[in-house]
C-alpha cells in the first residue's frame, strides 16, 4: 500500500526508485527535450508561500550526509551532500541530472535559476558538485523523489581536485597541466562555450606556479575577456588588473578593466582604467572611443542633460539598452515619515524641471505582458550572482514581508565557497514590490495608434526608493531602459518627491485596497486622508451617484477614449447630454467642501467631465466645451475660473496652474483638456487665449512624455 507523502515528511521514504530506472527514465527524457538553441528557456519563478532562505555557511562548515539520508519534505540545515553527475543534462525550466554519492546511492538533481555564464546551467556528466542545506522533496509519481536546488548559490561546482571529495568519487584532474587547461580554455572559446572556457582557465591558473608572471598574465587576460562577453563585469575588471605585467602590454588590462567598469555603470572608475590604457597607447583609436563615451556619460551623471530626440531615434524593439548615465543628484535617498526611506530633493525644482533620469538597473528586452515578470526575475537572478556589486545595491530594497528572518535580505551581501549568496524568493519579493511596467517610449505610448499592453518589466533601483501618493508632485516617463523623473509642480530644496506607483482610482476604498494588497500599506497624501473625513454613507453615496452616471456616459457612447485624452467626434442627444449633466451635478454635490475645498482632486467627476467636454465638442457648442474643459481641470485639482461665463474664463493664465495647484494630479488627460480649450478659444476667436492653452499643454505634454514634443504627436 502506498503511503501517504504527508506521513512521511521529515522521515527517509521507505524505498527510492532504483538506478537504472532513474537512469532510464531520464534517458527517455533526453530523447524528448527541445535542444533548438534559440528558444527561450523556461523559467521557475518561486512560489513565495513556499519560501525558505538561501544557506550562508561554507560547505566545510556543513556535515555531509549520504543520498540514502535524505528526509521527504526536509531542508537539510547543517548538512550537506557531495555527489558527481552520471548523466547528462535534461534542461528546461531547471537542469535535471541523476547524481551518485560515495556509497552508490543514486537520486535526481533538480538545479533552477542558473544562468547562461554558469557551467551549472547544464552540468556536465562527470562533475562532482556540493549542494548545501539540501531541499528533498517528493516529485509526484510514486517513490519519485528530487533534490531541488532554488538559490543557484546553494549548488557549489567542486574542482576535481578539491580534497573535500570522498575518495570514491576521486577521479583525479582530468587534465594533467596548466597548460593542458589553458588548451582546453581556448578551444571552448573558439566553440563559443565560454562558461566553459572560464572553469578551463580556472583550472589552468590553479594548477600553474603561483609566481609564474609570465604564463598567468595572459590567462588572466584571456579570462577577463570571456567575462566581459558573459557580462560577468566585476570578474572581468579583476582579472583584468591582474593581467599586467608592468609591461606596455597593460594598456590591453586597463582598456579590458575599463570597459568592464562601464558596464556596471561606474563611470568614474571606468575614466581612470582608460586614462591609464592611453597613458601607455595614446594612439589606441579603440581606447580613445571608449574614453570618449565615458566622458558623455560623466557629463550626463554630472548635468543631467540629454538629447532625447537622439535618444528616441536609436530605441527599437531590438534596442532597448540606452547608451547613457544616471543623473541621480539632484535627489538624495533619506528616512521617511511615510514608508521607510524615500527620496527627497537636493535643491529646489521648478514645474517641468528634470528630478533625475536613471538608466534601468536591470530590464530585459520582453514586452510580453505574459512573460515579461519571468524575464525581469530571471535576470536580477541571475546578473546578481554574476556581479556581487550590483547585488550590494539590488538587495537593500524592500522585498515585502518574508516569512523567515525579515532583516537577512538587508545585510551586506556577502560571497560563501567563491560564489555570491543570492536568496530568490528576496529577489522575487524585491522584484513585485519595485518594479515598473515601461513601454518602448512613452511618448509612443500615448498616441492613440499605439498597440495595447506592450509593456516591459524593469527594475530601477533609485526610483524605487520613491513613495507613493495619489496626488505626487513627480510624473515618470520611459525611453528604452531609461527613466525620466519630471517635476509636476515647484519642489522646495530638502521636500520628499513622490510618484504613483499605479494610476490611482476614483474612490478612495478601492485605492487603498489596491495598495495593501499589492505594497501593504493605506496611502496617507493629502487626498487620501481627506476623503477618509467623509462618512461612510457619503462614500456609499459618491459610488452610487458614480455608478449612475457611468451607467449613462455608456448608454449612447459618443467617443472612444484614446491614450491622449478622448479621440473621435460623434453627436450626442441633447436628451442624453442633460441627463450626464444633471447627474454629474449631483455627484458633484455630494463632494463636501470641508473635504475638497477649492482645489483637492475629486476622481469621480473626471470621467463624466470628460464625456460632457467631448459631447458638446461633437456638436460645436464651444461655449459648453470651455465650461467642462475648465471642470476637467478642476476635478484634477487645478487653480482655474469657474467656466460658467465665457468672459471670466480670458482673464486667467492657463501656464500658471502647474504652479498655483499644490495637490493636482497630472496626467495625459490635463494635456488634452488644455488642448480642447485651445480649439474652444481658437473657434471662438480669442486666439490669444488658444495660444496661451496651447503652450501650456504643450508645457504639460513635457511632464508627461519626458522631453518637448510636437502636440500632433496625440493625433496620430
Amino acid at each position: 500500500m502506498a503511503v501517504a507523502v504527508a506521513d512521511l515528511k521529515g522521515k527517509v521514504p521507505p524505498r527510492r526508485l532504483p538506478k537504472e530506472e532513474l537512469a532510464r527514465t531520464h534517458k527517455a527524457h533526453l530523447k524528448k527535450q527541445d535542444l533548438t538553441p534559440d528558444a527561450p528557456r523556461p523559467v521557475k519563478q518561486p512560489i513565495m508561500e513556499e519560501a525558505y532562505p538561501a544557506s550562508t555557511r561554507p560547505i566545510r562548515d556543513l556535515d555531509i550526509i549520504s543520498l540514502g539520508e535524505l528526509r521527504v519534505e526536509t531542508h537539510h540545515r547543517g548538512q550537506g551532500i557531495i555527489v558527481k553527475v552520471i548523466s547528462p543534462p535534461y534542461i528546461g525550466a531547471g537542469v535535471v541530472s541523476i547524481v551518485e554519492d560515495e556509497f552508490g546511492n543514486a537520486d535526481k538533481l533538480a538545479v533552477y535559476n542558473q544562468g547562461d555564464s554558469s557551467i551549472l546551467s547544464g552540468v556536465p556528466e562527470g562533475c562532482i558538485v556540493a549542494v548545501k542545506e539540501p531541499y528533498y522533496k517528493h516529485n509526484g509519481a510514486e517513490n519519485d523523489y528530487m533534490i531541488c536546488v532554488d538559490h543557484p548559490s546553494d549548488v557549489i561546482l567542486l574542482r576535481f581536485t578539491d580534497p573535500i571529495i570522498p575518495e570514491p568519487l576521486r577521479l583525479g584532474p582530468l587534465l594533467k597541466s596548466a597548460e593542458d587547461w589553458r588548451t582546453a580554455g581556448d578551444k571552448a572559446f573558439i566553440e563559443r562555450d565560454f562558461p566553459t572556457a572560464v572553469f578551463c582557465y580556472t583550472e589552468a591558473l590553479e594548477a600553474a606556479d603561483e609566481k609564474d608572471k609570465a604564463f598567468r598574465a595572459p590567462i588572466c587576460a584571456k579570462r577577463a575577456g570571456t567575462n566581459l562577453i558573459l557580462c560577468r563585469y566585476d570578474t572581468a575588471k579583476a582579472d583584468a588588473l591582474a593581467s599586467r605585467t608592468g609591461g606596455l602590454s597593460d594598456w590591453k588590462a586597463y582598456y579590458s578593466a575599463g570597459r568592464a567598469a562601464y558596464g556596471l555603470c561606474d563611470y568614474a572608475t571606468s575614466k581612470v582604467h582608460l586614462e591609464e590604457a592611453l597613458k601607455i597607447n595614446p594612439d589606441g583609436s579603440g581606447v580613445r572611443r571608449e574614453y570618449e563615451r565615458c566622458l558623455a556619460r560623466l557629463r550626463e551623471e554630472e548635468h543631467g542633460k540629454y538629447d532625447f530626440a537622439a535618444m528616441l531615434d536609436a530605441v527599437s524593439p531590438q534596442s532597448v539598452h540606452m547608451d547613457n548615465g544616471s543623473f541621480l543628484r539632484a535627489t538624495r535617498v533619506a528616512e521617511s515619515k511615510h514608508h521607510g526611506r524615500g527620496l527627497f530633493t537636493t535643491r529646489a525644482l521648478k514645474a517641468g524641471d528634470i528630478v533625475f533620469v536613471e538608466k534601468a538597473t536591470l530590464m530585459p528586452n520582453q514586452y510580453e505582458p505574459a512573460r515579461a515578470s519571468a524575464a525581469l526575475y530571471a535576470m536580477m537572478v541571475r546578473q546578481l550572482c554574476d556581479n556581487p556589486s550590483l547585488a550590494q545595491t539590488v538587495m537593500q530594497l524592500y522585498p515585502g514581508q518574508l516569512p523567515y528572518d525579515q532583516d537577512r535580505h538587508q545585510e551586506q551581501p556577502h560571497i560563501v565557497d567563491g560564489v555570491q549568496v543570492v536568496d530568490v524568493f528576496a529577489v522575487e519579493g524585491i522584484r513585485t514590490k519595485n518594479c515598473f511596467s515601461a513601454p518602448l517610449s512613452t511618448l509612443e505610448d500615448t498616441k492613440p495608434s499605439s498597440p495595447e499592453g506592450r509593456m516591459a518589466k524593469g527594475l530601477w533601483a533609485h526610483a524605487s526608493y520613491m513613495n507613493h501618493s495619489c496626488v505626487p508632485n513627480t510624473m515618470r516617463s520611459f525611453i528604452g531602459d531609461m527613466l525620466i523623473s519630471r517635476a509636476t509642480r515647484d519642489i522646495a530644496e530638502g521636500e520628499e518627491i513622490f510618484q504613483q506607483y499605479v494610476p490611482v482610482r476614483a474612490l478612495v476604498d478601492l485605492r487603498n485596497a489596491q495598495f495593501r494588497e499589492g505594497w501593504g500599506f493605506e496611502c496617507g497624501c493629502a487626498l487620501c486622508g481627506g476623503e477618509r473625513r467623509s462618512s461612510s454613507a457619503m462614500l456609499e453615496k459618491r459610488k452610487e451617484a458614480l455608478q449612475a452616471v457611468e451607467k449613462a456616459c455608456n448608454k449612447k457612447q459618443a467617443v472612444k477614449a484614446g491614450k491622449g485624452g478622448v479621440t473621435g467626434i460623434g453627436i450626442v442627444p441633447d436628451a442624453t447630454i442633460r441627463q450626464v449633466d444633471k447627474l454629474m451635478r449631483q455627484l458633484e454635490d455630494l463632494h463636501e467642501p470641508d473635504v475638497y475645498g477649492d482645489l483637492m482632486p475629486r476622481l469621480t467627476l473626471i470621467y463624466p467631465s470628460n464625456w460632457l467636454v467631448e459631447a458638446h465638442r461633437g456638436r460645436k457648442n464651444h461655449v459648453k466645451v470651455i465650461k467642462y474643459a475648465l471642470k476637467v481641470l478642476r476635478n484634477f485639482g487645478f487653480n482655474v475660473p469657474r467656466g460658467d461665463d465665457v468672459a471670466t474664463t480670458t482673464m486667467w493664465e492657463p501656464g500658471q496652474i502647474f504652479t498655483t495647484s499644490p495637490t493636482a494630479l497630472m496626467t495625459i488627460h490635463v494635456v488634452a483638456a488644455l488642448r480642447r480649450l485651445a480649439g474652444a478659444y481658437d473657434a471662438l476667436d480669442q486666439r490669444e487665449m488658444a495660444e496661451r492653452c496651447a503652450v501650456a499643454a504643450k508645457f504639460g505634454y513635457t511632464m508627461v512624455t519626458g522631453f518637448e514634443n510636437d502636440l500632433n504627436a496625440l493625433d496620430q
